[in-house]
């Protein structure tokens, strides 16, 4: 009967969230933002986290994610075609929870960027920039290129990682009947970055995630999603 019992109880795991600002701007504030158009870059997925390189005192690196790789290092980029998923998902959310909170914000949706881009001839120059802004964040010149075709002066750029980590089985732990954990996560980190000065204005992160233990099933990555994107905009549009 207890087995039934628990079987029955802990079959919806629970998700959870945290949230954080990193940066901001001492010249950035909700009232800018809600004067000045922001364009709605489509989100990054990454295939793993990145460690974030350290600044230097005083400084704010322009690439907050990870170091530059050296060229010719011979390693091949990662196919983005399995993250289309995730990317879509996590774009509608982070849109429609947008347009929810700040309804009279100004602001353009990321397929509409995407087609002032392509219709301003930077279709190129956003393929670059999407494969190269883990590693090397945006280049000035190509920031402003953006702002100024995208009739914009703040770009919200996302990064998102979608994570699964197994615990070591414990005996020790009679309601997981030695069986492993699965904590599953996803995290997402915004940054704004300002396209008339060239700089970065603002940058946070949300994460949502559960700990699954034994019979508990998968909980949808919609789940996650709404949490780590409700994480991170708490911090930016509370």
């Amino acid at each position: 009967m207890s087995i039934l019992l628990l079987l029955s109880t802990a079959c919806s795991p629970k998700i959870q969230g945290w949230s954080q600002e990193s940066y901001r701007s001492s010249g950035f504030s909700n009232d800018a933002l809600n004067q000045e158009r922001l364009a709605l870059l489509p989100v990054i997925v990454l295939e793993r986290p990145l460690e974030k390189a350290k600044a230097p005192e005083g400084r704010v690196l322009s690439a907050p994610y990870s170091p530059q790789s050296p060229p010719g290092d011979g390693r091949e980029e990662a196919p983005l075609n399995a993250y289309d998923a995730y990317r879509v998902c996590l774009g509608e959310i982070l849109l429609s929870k947008i347009q929810s909170r700040r309804p009279n914000l100004r602001l353009v949706p990321s397929n509409d960027a995407l087609k002032r881009l392509n219709d301003e001839g930077l279709t190129s120059a956003y393929r670059k920039f999407n494969r190269d802004f883990p590693k090397v964040g945006f280049d000035s010149a190509l920031l402003k290129s953006f702002g100024k075709a995208l009739n914009c002066r703040y770009l919200f750029v996302t990064q998102a990682v979608v994570t699964e980590a197994k615990a070591d089985a414990s005996l020790s732990i009679i309601w997981t009947f030695g069986r492993q954990s699965v904590l599953r996560s996803v995290r997402i980190s915004g940054q704004i970055w300002d396209a008339v000065s060239g700089q970065q204005v603002w940058e946070g992160s949300g994460v949502g995630y559960n700990r699954l233990t034994a019979y508990e099933g998968l909980p949808l990555i919609e789940e996650m999603a709404n949490q780590a994107v409700d994480k991170l905009l708490d911090t930016i549009m509370p």
